[in-house]
């Protein structure tokens, strides 16, 4: 019997943690843009910045990370947001000075 109470408790804990994390937008920190905000800043169609954004990643041109954010229509929802890479900005900052 007490066993039962202890899995409902913490089943119960588990349901209020989750609902607690899913009201909380995350701090995203400086230089991490959604493919949104990439797109505007590229004035390219959203579309072809997901495009470019995916084939760096993949080639290790870009970070891609989770953030909650609020989203005004969803909620705080989990949203991808990239950054340069370390490698990138090094070659970008030699390319200006040569």
């Amino acid at each position: 019997m007490a066993a039962e109470r202890t899995e409902l408790a913490s089943a119960e804990l588990l349901k209020r943690l989750r609902a607690a994390i899913q009201h909380q937008a995350e701090e995203v920190p400086e230089g991490w843009l959604t493919a949104s905000q990439w797109s505007d800043q590229w004035k390219i169609s959203a579309n072809a910045a997901g495009i470019v954004l995916n084939q760096s990643v993949k080639l290790g041109l870009m970070e891609s990370k989770k953030f909650r954010i609020d989203t005004k229509t969803r909620g705080n929802y989990p949203t991808p947001h990239y950054k340069p890479t370390d490698e990138v900005q090094i070659k970008d900052q030699a390319n200006r000075r040569g």
